[in-house]
Parts: structure tokens; C-alpha cells; sequence
């Protein structure tokens, strides 16, 4: 074996037995493996992404035997660290490099581009609500953006507001979107759920639904004019509606699958709903 400086130190060790690795042969005959020298660069940190602003804490990983550590944070606060882990705060939408340059027998720097990526929270908005009657069927919320979001507060299910769920009074509807970054904003605006005492629902004699359960056609009979019919599955989603000024209408219910339905009925005075099943 040939030293650095070129003299032979060792030679007279050859073959080794293949159970051994080149080390452990070295140290069981005294000869200690020398170090290279030199540092490496390298960190870390708890967080690569966020959303709007925030602090990340970098963790030097570096190997060696390190005297100083100069670090550059792209499109953060502060700028420039002397820190062994230092602390930054980022508040500016972009991808930002990292640059650690770690000082000793050598110096040696790592840098990482795009390390740090800070995400846009998306603007989110929520149209007012017009008040709801205690005793209206279900009915699909809208008016958020952008779209894609979700509804939640008294008496929403699945984006469908309940006014019987939610109760007498004024409610908190919040709207909520996710980014396709994932970063989250919401919007409320007030919806009031009123007994709606003015309006007149019509006597359940006065308005008849037929067949029920139904195969195909529907009648739908008044003893006053209807001006409106919603119809409306069983999860609040509208699936006809047809405006009129008549006392019959009549509709096929084929192309809808078979479960139970909701049929909102609204005449020049008054309002009622009927539960139809088809099977």
C-alpha cells in the first residue's frame, strides 16, 4: 500500500480473505482509514410550499468541519443569513432559489432552484342570498366563485339548502374554495329563513298529483291557476321547470330513475309542495 507521499507502508498483507472488507483488514493490522477533508453543503427545512405568506426554518444537513455558513434566500425576508438555521419569512407569490455556501478546510455550495414555491390565495366571493320560506322544498345553492367550491352552514347538505333543517331565522351560509394549489378562502353572506305567514299555502285538497307512485305520466290538477311547476330529486336538484297559466299539466317521468321526488306548485297566491315516488 503506497501513502501520499509515496512511501510503502504496507506490503505484505496480500491476498485478504473475501470474508473481510478493505477497512476492516486495514484497522485489524493498526492502519487507520485517513480523512479526506473538505465540507459538503447541503439543508433542509419544514416546509417547501404555502399559501399567501408565512416562515419556514432551514436546517443545515451540511457535512465537515464547518467555521461559517452564507446563506441567500431568493424572494425572502431577510435576504442573507450568517445563520447555522436560520428563520425566513416569505409574503411574495413566486418560486424561490436557496443558495447555502458553507466555509471550511474547502468551501463548497449547494443551491436549489425553485426550492420555495409561495401560491396565490384565490379571491373568493359569494352573491346575497334571497330569503327562503320555512316551508320550501330544497333547493341547490349558487352564486360562489369561483366555481367548484363548496356550501356549508345550517341546514346545507351536499351544497342543497333545507329551510325546514335549518329553521326559523337568519344563517351564516359560508362558501369555500380550494385552489388547484391547494390553498383555501371563503366568502359568507346571511340567508333568513322566514314562516312566510302572508302567503297562503294552498289546502292539500286543492291541488292533486296522480298516479302516486307513478310508472309514466303525471297529472298535476288545480282548483286555482298554477303559474309554476319545479320538479326536484330527492338530493334538492331541480330537474323541470316549467312556467304556465293553467289548472292541469301533465309530464313523463321515464327517463327518471325510480326513488322519491318533490314537486313544487305555485299558483298567482300561494305555494305547496307534494311528494312523488316513481317507480
Amino acid at each position: 500500500m503506497i501513502a501520499p507521499n509515496h512511501d510503502i507502508v504496507e506490503n505484505d498483507m496480500w491476498p485478504i480473505s473475501n470474508t473481510q472488507t478493505f477497512v476492516n483488514y486495514f484497522e485489524s493490522n493498526g492502519i487507520e482509514q485517513a480523512s479526506c477533508g473538505g465540507v459538503t453543503a447541503n439543508f433542509s427545512s419544514d416546509v417547501t410550499e404555502m399559501c399567501g405568506e408565512g416562515t419556514v426554518q432551514y436546517t443545515d444537513m451540511s457535512s465537515g468541519d464547518i467555521t461559517s455558513w452564507e446563506w441567500t434566500f431568493e424572494g425572502g425576508d431577510p435576504e442573507t443569513s450568517i445563520e447555522q438555521n436560520p428563520t425566513v419569512t416569505y409574503n411574495t407569490v413566486g418560486s424561490w432559489n436557496v443558495t447555502l455556501t458553507v466555509n471550511g478546510e474547502e468551501g463548497a455550495t449547494f443551491m436549489v432552484e425553485d426550492y420555495l414555491a409561495v401560491y396565490e390565495i384565490p379571491e373568493v366571493t359569494v352573491d346575497p342570498f334571497d330569503g327562503a320560506c320555512i316551508f320550501w322544498t330544497p333547493y341547490e345553492l349558487t352564486g360562489g366563485m369561483p366555481e367548484g367550491g363548496d356550501y356549508s352552514g345550517p341546514g346545507v347538505n351536499d351544497n342543497i339548502f333545507d329551510p325546514e333543517a335549518a329553521g326559523l331565522g337568519t344563517h351564516t351560509i359560508t362558501y369555500t374554495y380550494i385552489s388547484d394549489d391547494g390553498c383555501e378562502n371563503f366568502a359568507e353572506e346571511p340567508l333568513t329563513v322566514d314562516a312566510c305567514t302572508g302567503i297562503d299555502e294552498i289546502k292539500e285538497s286543492e291541488v292533486q298529483v296522480y298516479p302516486n307512485p307513478a310508472t309514466d305520466i303525471v297529472n298535476i290538477s288545480s282548483k286555482s291557476y298554477m303559474v309554476s311547476v319545479r320538479i326536484f330529486s330527492y338530493t334538492g336538484q331541480m330537474l323541470e321547470s316549467v312556467e304556465l297559466n293553467d289548472k292541469i299539466y301533465q309530464f313523463n317521468t321515464t327517463s327518471y330513475p325510480a326513488g322519491v321526488y318533490s314537486i313544487s306548485i305555485e299558483t298567482e297566491e300561494s305555494s305547496i309542495s307534494k311528494r312523488l315516488i316513481i317507480k
